[in-house]
């Protein structure tokens, strides 16, 4: 069936009840990132092994404050553990493709990685942070929260996080406590 159309909970209800299922997987490069998030979202496997792109797996698993860090990177670390298990060069497949490959495993933790109040206003937040990768975070939210900006502002200082800053250089847990103070000022 097609990934991306499949009720993967009731899939895995009917097909491995009672089991925890993992996934190993070749995806289709041009479906990896709403593939990976389907898996993840779904909540129904200890772990993800999947060959997908090189430039792919290294974003999965990037660190903040890195040009590969991304919304993917924080969603992924959000629900998992990730880490490159190989890398796959071109040269190994027949025809040879234009990119090199690599294994990456998403080890699923138990509870994500941090609290949050909200899990649709966390990931709310990070969409906006790095909907426009060159504006500041305070033009970011602003233009994604109905919130006034010099409030957005405020209330970001009173975290401690400069409006100035891009969505690139902060961290899962600084994510969270954005999203954890805009829930309050949204409801």
């Amino acid at each position: 069936a097609d990934i991306l159309k499949t009720d993967i909970p009731a899939l895995v209800r009917e097909k491995l009840a009672g089991l925890t299922p993992i996934v190993c997987a070749n995806l289709p490069y041009n479906i990896t990132t709403p593939a990976i998030t389907a898996l993840l979202e779904s909540k129904c496997f200890e772990s993800i092994t999947v060959l997908v792109q090189k430039e792919v797996a290294e974003r999965m698993s990037a660190k903040p404050s890195t040009k590969d860090y991304g919304a993917i990177t924080v969603l992924c670390q959000y629900y998992t553990e990730p880490s490159i298990v190989a890398n796959v060069p071109a040269s190994l497949f027949v025809p040879p493709p234009k990119v090199d490959s690599a294994v990456l495993k998403l080890k699923v933790l138990d509870k994500p990685s941090v609290e949050v109040k909200d899990e649709g206003v966390f990931f709310r937040v990070v969409k906006a942070a790095f909907s426009q990768r060159r504006k500041t975070l305070l033009n970011c939210l602003s233009a994604n929260f109905p919130i006034p900006k010099d409030e957005i502002s405020t209330l970001l200082e009173s975290i401690g996080i400069a409006p100035s800053r891009r969505g690139e250089t902060l961290s899962l847990e600084e994510f969270a406590n954005i999203a954890d103070t805009l829930l309050q000022k949204i409801k």
